[in-house]
């Protein structure tokens, strides 16, 4: 190609130089230099001819390289390695199909939790939740002086015939509570401390229907909402037992409740399932139940008229209202007040009356089933029966202060008498204030008192400390004692105590109370009996103090 391009380009040339002498002849000078113009674009065309085959022979090694890279041709694969590479793919499907099972079901998994908060299952979607919990007291309770305390040998009590100067099981209780589908919960707490009988094996067992804070339903076995301190926890009470005011509403009874919260405008309610709600801006609750009396418990002391079949056919219905009126208001030292009131009516059939005891030495000082000498059989609650219950409490920093005053009336009915059938209208009323600091600092909560730093010698941190009085006064109708025994039961009863609450932690404490009760009336003796009516010389019952321990756990 270099060659023919050459031989060509030499003929263009001669040819040219061949006319050109024929016209320019005379012009040598002029020819001369044409020629070394085409010499020059002659050698140019050269260089540019050299680029040319350069060009060619990268093209070619381009070709080559091409081809030498192309797919090679398939190998033949025999009939044994097919098998093999299918085995394996299998195989290797399978384990991706398991990883795929195992992170579906690892993501099923509940979870459990053994923190701070207590015992906790919860399901992974945390629409279920169980928590287990427990409670247990022991108490040690030594009556002090040369005075016997007005207790009855052989009388089942509140602690299942435990004497005066006992070490004592007061609970043993396993609480399972929790909720499902997150809007229905529950709680199951059976108590196996031997005050339990039979009928009372279960304090607490129902089921809340609280899918709205403004309105929740709560069915089963529970506290009626009456009594402030009889509904504050039985782990946060301030005191070893409630004080007189508890003696004059329900403990637990059968029934249904509807409840509902509401928060502050521009503020959202908090859920608040059960018979209590400490939490929000204002609080009902108005209910239904069987129906107990004063100081009632179903089977309470083993009284089994105090059951649904003493109330087949008249119930008792019970309200509460309760505010927090300064709660989100800016007034800090008025966030915890709270006050409210409750009340109760029923119309009972021969309800059994249960006998009134001191909050913390348990003696019997009201009894119903001791009448005066012209009342013949036995004494009830037969016919209208009603209670008013304001209540209070104001808690600010490391002060708590709670008050409550109870009113409850009832018609006593004697089934015979030397004046023939009787029913009296008995009004009866009682009172207490309580006052509480934290001497480490801590808050003072209607929930308890949390220790900041837990009891822990190794590092000097000793826990809380709280201390507390209390004055609370229980005044029987007078009226009462056309029917009682004044030398068995008190006109009115007094009592104060002071405590220590030491918080070894969030769960576990021990409290220290000593209780001095005063009586009127309730001892003496029968005088002479003068046309079927007898008359008594009253005297006060000796003061009764006690000195009591409890170590507590709670979670």
């Amino acid at each position: 190609m270099k060659n023919f391009r050459r031989t060509a380009l030499a003929s263009v040339i001669n040819l040219t130089l061949l006319g050109m002498s024929d016209v320019y002849a005379a012009d040598s000078d002029a020819l001369e230099k044409r020629i070394h113009e085409l010499e020059s674009r002659l050698s140019k065309m050269d260089q540019l001819e050299k680029r040319l085959e350069k060009l060619d022979r990268l093209e070619a090694l381009a070709v080559k390289s091409e081809a030498t890279y192309a797919a090679p041709a398939v190998a033949t694969i025999s009939p044994d390695v097919a098998k093999l590479k299918t085995k394996v793919n299998v195989l290797e499907r399978k384990l991706e199909v398991q990883e795929e099972v195992n992170t579906v079901a690892f993501k099923k998994l509940p979870i459990f939790d053994g923190g701070e908060n207590g015992f906790k299952i919860t399901s992974s979607n945390k629409e279920h939740q169980l928590r287990i919990g427990s409670s247990i007291q022991t108490d040690y309770r030594n009556f002090l002086g040369d005075n016997p305390p007005a207790w009855i040998p052989g009388s089942p009590g509140w602690y299942g015939g435990v004497g005066p100067d006992s070490i004592f099981l007061r609970q043993a209780r396993i609480i399972l509570e929790g909720y499902v589908f997150n809007d229905i919960y529950f709680k199951l707490m059976p108590d196996f401390a031997q005050n339990s009988n039979s009928s009372n094996l279960i304090p607490d067992a129902f089921v809340d229907f609280a899918y709205q804070p403004k309105a929740s339903l709560l069915v089963g076995k529970y506290k009626p909402s009456i009594g402030l301190e009889r509904l504050q926890g039985d782990a946060n009470t301030v005191f070893l037992e409630r004080a007189f005011p508890t003696n004059l509403a329900p403990n637990r009874d059968m029934g249904l409740q509807l409840h509902g919260s509401f928060a502050k405008p521009g503020y959202i309610a908090e859920k608040s399932p059960g018979a209590i709600d400490s939490k929000n801006f204002f609080t009902y609750q108005v209910g239904i139940t069987n129906g107990t009396g004063d100081s009632g418990n179903i089977a309470l002391n083993g009284a089994l008229p105090n059951s649904a079949s003493s109330f087949a056919n008249n119930k008792e219905f019970d309200g509460r209202i309760f505010a927090q009126p300064f709660q989100h208001s800016g007034y800090d030292w008025l966030e915890g007040f709270g006050v409210g009131v409750s009340g109760s009516f029923s119309n009972p059939d021969h309800l059994a009356l249960v006998a009134q005891r001191t909050p913390l030495g348990q003696s019997q000082f009201i009894d119903y089933t001791q009448v005066n000498g012209q009342t013949k059989g036995t004494l009830t609650s037969n016919g209208n029966a009603n209670r008013i219950y304001p209540q209070a409490y104001w808690y600010k920093g490391p002060f708590g202060l709670m008050g409550e005053y109870v009113a409850s009336t009832q018609t006593l009915n004697a089934t015979s008498n030397s004046r023939g059938n009787n029913n009296l209208t008995q009004t009866n009323t009682a009172s207490h204030v309580q006052f509480s600091y934290v001497v480490t600092g801590e808050d003072n909560q209607f929930e308890g008192v949390k220790p900041i730093r837990n009891f822990d010698p190794g590092k000097g941190t000793w826990g809380a400390l709280q201390l507390a009085a209390r004055w609370s006064q229980l005044t029987l109708d007078n009226d009462s004692f056309k029917l009682l025994d004044p030398t068995k039961s008190a006109s009115e009863a007094t009592e104060f105590t002071v405590g220590a609450n030491w918080f070894l932690n969030k769960y576990s404490l021990i409290r220290f109370d000593y209780e001095n009760v005063w009586f009127t009336g309730g001892a003496g003796t029968p005088g002479a009996t003068t046309n079927g009516v007898t008359s008594y010389n009253i005297a006060n019952r000796p003061s009764e103090q006690v000195l009591s321990t409890r170590f507590q756990l709670a979670f």
